[in-house]
């Protein structure tokens, strides 16, 4: 994922809501970064009768040997960003490869997130979002832009994004991506499974540090199965 609050911070909150920072870029990309945008968040689903917190997953979904916490107030922003690959308070370089913010405003995010005991164990996060655009157009936007710098607080990362195959999910839509951030000598993989029902976009993820994925995958699909079920209403 890409920094909240560059440096200092990101350790600390790894281990309290996934969201990592990073300092630090190893590659270029020709231009200037630009802010990426804050008031063009994906738009919530016209669906205003839609209780997501009835249709997001609760600690008791939570694999075993994981703690999870309910992220609100500031972190819930944190979070939020990460999952969308935008850098808090920073720019993208190129511009156009600025991801679109996933909204935040009361009732329209509900986010978990659990670090785990095992040594296997990253960082599991479900954040559950309201949206009135298809799935296909992120696709799509990971397509377009594989890979892109971000500059925050003075601090540049480079992150990659690659498209992986579905995981089987009884959803309306559904994809999956894996998101290397590098900074200097820190690197983060963070590994998302999403899916889309009804205006529900759901993003289940385990979030390691270093260049490969975490081995608990049982867990993360576990999670997932759980959170497509219940996004499903």
């Amino acid at each position: 994922m890409t920094g909240f609050r560059a440096g200092r911070r990101g350790l600390s909150l790894l281990a309290m809501v996934a969201v990592i920072a990073v300092a630090g870029c190893t590659s270029a990309v020709d231009g200037e970064p630009t802010a990426a945008s804050t008031g063009s968040a994906e738009p919530q689903s016209s669906s205003s009768s839609v209780d997501l917190a009835s249709r997001s997953v609760t600690a008791a979904d939570f694999p075993a040997g994981y703690s999870p916490t309910e992220v609100t107030g500031d972190q819930l922003g944190a979070v939020l960003a990460d999952t969308a690959g935008v850098p808090t308070g920073g720019g993208v370089n190129p511009p156009n490869c600025a991801p679109r913010p996933l909204p935040s405003g009361g009732g329209q995010a509900v986010a978990w997130v659990a670090t785990g005991a095992g040594p296997n164990a990253g960082t599991l996060s479900a954040v559950s979002v309201l949206v009135n655009s298809p799935l296909a157009d992120l696709q799509t936007q990971i397509q377009n832009c594989p890979s892109y710098t971000t500059d925050a607080f003075g601090a540049t990362a480079t992150v990659t994004t690659t498209i992986l195959p579905p995981s089987p999910a009884e959803s309306d839509e559904s994809m999956a991506f894996r998101r290397v951030t590098v900074s200097g000598a820190m690197t983060q993989t963070m590994t998302a499974l999403v899916a889309q029902n009804d205006g529900v976009r759901v993003y289940v993820t385990s979030l390691v540090a270093g260049p490969r994925p975490g081995s608990d995958g049982l867990a993360l699909d576990d999670l997932y199965t759980k959170a497509v079920s219940r996004s499903r209403g």
